[in-house]
């Protein structure tokens, strides 16, 4: 693999890791939001059978780059863009709409395109009494959307709807077997990838009713990350910068 082929495919991985820390500040203050994560991997060329001394660390140093100038190594590319499930900070909001789930699972949304789950618990009431996302999309109990009408609403960490001191009816509280591959669709939603791997309804989900989960997103990280991406993309330019003036030379002295 040429030197100039490996330098761009670099770039190009660069490019993407750039996007998905672009995408993780943009959401430091996003209800529920949970982290993506790129991982990467080395294909090695046919003529170096090498095994790779890292990952994401050595790509981004410019002796890993340097080493790609007029060799034939190894490339690196996306292997796929992972989620950080880890809790968010829990936020006290003093709201009787607002819920945050305490431990793993998701609350299930009734949307046009189907069932969809999240973490973000901003929920309002609509006219009718039920509750629903600032999309206005039903959140889903265990008999259907949630109505709790106008009366005063208790919800205990199980989950269990309270009005005027009478159960009325229980979030459908879910998990995913395979929680690290659902994908996600935006907005806060996420969907599983294979259809079956269906959502467990579980009785050990906590919830906190006037409590929002923030992002899980480290702003700090992501702004070293960033910093890192963009010395090594200036690293990959320079990179290029050389060859195409020894691309030069080489054309000038056949011509001469």
């Amino acid at each position: 693999m040429s030197g100039m082929t490996s330098l761009v495919q670099a770039a190009g991985v660069i490019e993407h890791k750039m996007e998905t820390v672009a995408n993780n500040l943009a959401n430091v203050n996003t209800v529920g939001f949970k982290e993506d994560q790129p991982s990467f991997r080395e294909v090695l060329s046919t003529v170096q059978r090498v095994v790779p001394e890292s990952l994401e660390e050595r790509f981004l140093s410019h002796e890993y780059l340097d080493d790609y100038v007029g060799m034939d190594k190894s490339a690196v590319i996306v292997d796929e863009v992972g989620k950080n499930f880890e809790p968010g900070r829990m936020r006290s909001t003093g709201n009787d709409l607002d819920f945050a789930i305490a431990n793993e699972g998701f609350f299930t949304i009734e949307t046009p395109q189907g069932e969809r789950f999240t973490r973000n618990g901003h929920f309002q009431m609509d006219s009718e009494g039920r509750i629903v996302t600032n999309e206005g999309y039903f959140v889903l109990g265990e008999k259907g959307p949630i109505t709790v009408k106008n009366g005063p609403v208790h919800i205990d960490e199980s989950g269990q709807v309270h009005v005027d001191g009478k159960i009325s009816d229980s979030f459908r509280l879910v998990r995913f077997r395979h929680q690290d591959q659902l994908q996600k669709l935006g907005r806060g939603f996420f969907a599983p990838v294979n259809k079956d791997d269906l959502p467990k309804v579980s009785a050990d989900i906590q919830i906190k009713q006037g409590m929002l989960e923030d992002s899980n997103v480290n702003s700090m990280l992501e702004m070293t990350r960033m910093i890192s991406a963009t010395r090594a993309y200036e690293s990959v330019h320079k990179a290029l910068s050389r060859i195409d003036r020894l691309d030069e030379k080489a054309i000038s002295m056949v011509q001469a």
